[in-house]
């Protein structure tokens, strides 16, 4: 959770910002439609499944007054009956601090007095504690719908935002990821020549079916739904991005240049290139950016060395 807090944190204005070009109406185009569409799945599937939305600014902490509003709206969100005990400045850890107490237990909210950032890696634990002990069906969690400097707190029933994920609704669970650590070399991309570029769309469904047969293989890879994914050229810089949960962030960028992919070295730029080696017969050849080494090898090694990078998913 602090990884994904602190990500949001870092990149809650990114898809507002890119490089300027020429024809910035045409440069944004993709993005626009992007956001759109996840604007409308948080919506639309927000009300089907009863999602509570709060949007705050994550730059809102001026004294100790503004912490102990901003939880005490997070705390409304979730309809809690709570008294604020009391509130302050603790100099020593240079932190401001509230106090609440819901049903006899006291819950402390803190977050750094030198800046005017919320310290969300120190106040979400907090909410899930009393989620925890009040409401055990019910969590908070944020929505990755873009809306810059403003953050999208969520409450929801679990089963229910599960749901809701599972048709698109733009927030992640733990489920959401491909693992950060693999059995594949850093800086080493796959290169794939093809015949002809596939089809967004396309690509979209093939991508799909072959995460979820590597999936069924054992493998430890995200189990998703098709409407999970998202795969376009977001900014129009001749790459392939690949966007899981509506997320803020691609989590994975494959430069293309005419019928040749360049497929990023993460889970998910592993899985674009068995896509395309499998379903569009491309041709792969192993790129070492560290030592500036091409190495030319058949499909079914390339298989082979992709399943083992990701491993084998533990028995729950």
């Amino acid at each position: 959770m602090k990884q994904k807090i602190l990500t949001i944190i870092v990149s809650l204005s990114l898809l507002s910002c890119n490089a300027q070009s020429p024809n910035m109406k045409d440069k944004y185009s993709n993005l626009d439609k992007f956001s759109e569409r996840i604007r409308s799945l948080n919506d639309s599937l927000g009300k089907k499944y009863g999602i509570k939305e709060y949007g705050f600014d994550v730059e809102c902490i001026y004294g100790k007054e503004d912490l102990t509003r901003l939880i005490s709206e997070m705390l409304d969100l979730g309809d809690f009956q709570y008294q604020v005990v009391k509130d302050g400045l603790d100099k020593s850890n240079n932190q401001y601090f509230s106090l609440i107490k819901i049903s006899e237990m006291e819950y402390e909210f803190r977050t750094s007095s030198q800046g005017d950032y919320v310290d969300l890696e120190i106040v979400i634990p907090e909410l899930n504690n009393i989620t925890k002990n009040e409401t055990p069906e019910y969590q908070y969690n944020f929505s990755n719908a873009d809306g810059g400097q403003i953050a999208f707190l969520i409450y929801a029933n679990t089963d229910s935002l599960k749901m809701a994920i599972e048709e698109g609704y733009p927030c992640s669970l733990p489920n959401s990821s491909f693992k950060r650590e693999i059995d594949w070399n850093w800086g080493t991309y796959s290169i794939v020549s093809l015949n002809h570029l596939p089809k967004f769309d396309d690509l979209l469904n093939q991508y799909h079916t072959i995460l979820s047969e590597i999936y069924d293989l054992g493998c430890d890879v995200p189990n998703l739904t098709i409407d999970r994914i998202y795969i376009d050229d977001i900014f129009k810089s001749n790459s392939i991005d690949i966007y899981i949960d509506g997320g803020p962030m691609s989590t994975s960028s494959n430069d293309y240049s005419e019928n040749e992919v360049k497929c990023f070295w993460d889970g998910s730029g592993l899985v674009l290139g068995y896509t395309l080696v499998k379903v569009y017969q491309g041709a792969v050849t192993l790129y070492d950016k560290k030592n500036k080494t091409k190495t030319k090898i058949e499909a079914d090694e390339y298989f082979n060395l992709v399943l083992k990078a990701f491993g084998k998913r533990k028995k729950l």
